[in-house]
């Protein structure tokens, strides 16, 4: 197998200490049961090459395998497609900036490759709507990386909502922060081009739909600013969105969503997302604090910190050596060995598309950052949210 991967930032490599990133750790890891016989690894910078390459040989060293990832520096979308009409790719992992997901993938799906975007899928409902189309038009898998659906923990109130359990389901209560790094640091040189709530936001957005199988039908934004202007950032330190949702087989059965979003979390909170969720329904309630997983870790020079190793984390396996595991990595081995299956003739991508976070199930979600985005641009107004595909 052969894979592309675009963008060599945190995700990817870990840089900024923060370990030596999914993406890569997940390749790898994902190597030992697959034959993955190249990657390559497109970003724009020319000093990304000794990152990537000192990340690579952690993984390897940590890891016990030999992946091999090649780094080559490109301009543009322009020179994506000069890089696929000289070489063939199996998938690639769109891992950018959040205006660059549209166009990229794009390019990728005319170009017959399967591919993997990391949320959002697009913040425009046009875009999302032209890429579901393009992707099936080309009978190709395409899947958003919204790693909480493998979360044991969801998975355990997805379970109890099914059962019906908590009884008739009455409203959601999210709470997600960030640290202020990611907007001043990690993001800074594209911040104004996103939001808090596409960026974090979108991830509930998405799991309160995978949970429910309930669809947006109105909502209601606001933003709070102050800290990032004081930073010189035109952009809003929180946003708070109100959102309908409805049984699709019943229009009179229904529940609110209220999501709160933030970035602007000291640097010194114990964990980089601070982040709990509550469901209450007639029956019963859930509550799922999602940062504190019961351990604590105290170090010298490093303070108190929360660590969440079901995410994704190098522990040691069954057999005395050590392996990558947890959801965020399930989230990408699941995509390569899928692309391994039709690669053999075993599945069909069409096959996936109410088991997978699909194209088609990622646009309910954009399909709210777009109705919040223009919300907010309205004094929060509430928008109808439009569903067709047309």
């Amino acid at each position: 197998m052969k894979i592309l991967v675009l963008g060599a930032g945190m995700y990817v490599t870990g840089r900024g200490g923060t370990g030596s990133g999914t993406v890569l750790s997940s390749i790898a890891e994902t190597s030992k049961k697959l034959p993955i016989e190249d990657v390559l690894v497109l970003a724009r910078s020319e000093g990304n090459r000794a990152v990537v390459n000192d990340s690579v040989s952690r993984i390897n060293r940590c890891l016990g395998t030999i992946l091999r990832v090649r780094y080559s520096q490109i301009e543009d979308e322009s020179s994506i497609n000069a890089v696929l009409a000289k070489d063939r790719f199996d998938c690639a992992m769109v891992v950018l900036p959040d205006h660059l997901h549209y166009p990229y993938a794009k390019i990728l799906l005319e170009n017959g490759v399967h591919c993997i975007v990391v949320k959002p899928l697009t913040s425009k409902r046009s875009e999302a709507i032209d890429l579901v189309d393009v992707q099936k038009r080309n009978n190709l898998l395409g899947v958003v990386e919204f790693h909480k659906r493998y979360d044991e923990t969801n998975l355990f109130v997805k379970k109890r909502i099914q059962e019906r359990q908590l009884g008739k389901l009455l409203y959601f209560s999210v709470d997600f922060s960030q640290r202020v790094t990611i907007p001043l640091e990690v993001f800074r040189g594209w911040v104004e081009r996103t939001n808090v709530f596409q960026y974090l936001g979108v991830h509930y957005v998405d799991l309160i739909y995978f949970l429910t199988g309930f669809r947006p039908v109105r909502l209601t934004a606001t933003g709070t600013k102050g800290l990032l202007i004081s930073e010189g950032i035109d952009n809003y330190d929180s946003i708070h969105a109100t959102i309908l949702w409805e049984d699709p087989d019943n229009h009179r059965d229904g529940f609110v969503s209220l999501i709160s979003t933030n970035w602007i979390d000291p640097r010194c909170t114990s964990a980089m997302s601070d982040q709990k969720y509550k469901v209450v329904g007639t029956k019963g309630r859930i509550e799922c604090d999602q940062k504190n997983r019961g351990i604590e870790l105290v170090q010298e020079g490093a303070g108190v910190r929360h660590i969440n190793p079901y995410f994704s984390e190098y522990l040691p396996s069954p057999d005395g050596g050590t392996e990558f595991s947890g959801y965020g990595h399930r989230s990408i081995s699941l995509f390569l060995h899928d692309v391994d299956r039709i690669r053999k003739g075993e599945i069909s991508p069409s096959l996936l598309d109410e088991v997978r976070p699909t194209f088609r199930q990622a646009l309910v979600s954009t399909l709210v950052l777009d109705a919040a985005n223009a919300s907010m641009a309205r004094n929060s107004e509430w928008i109808r949210i439009d569903d067709s595909t047309e």
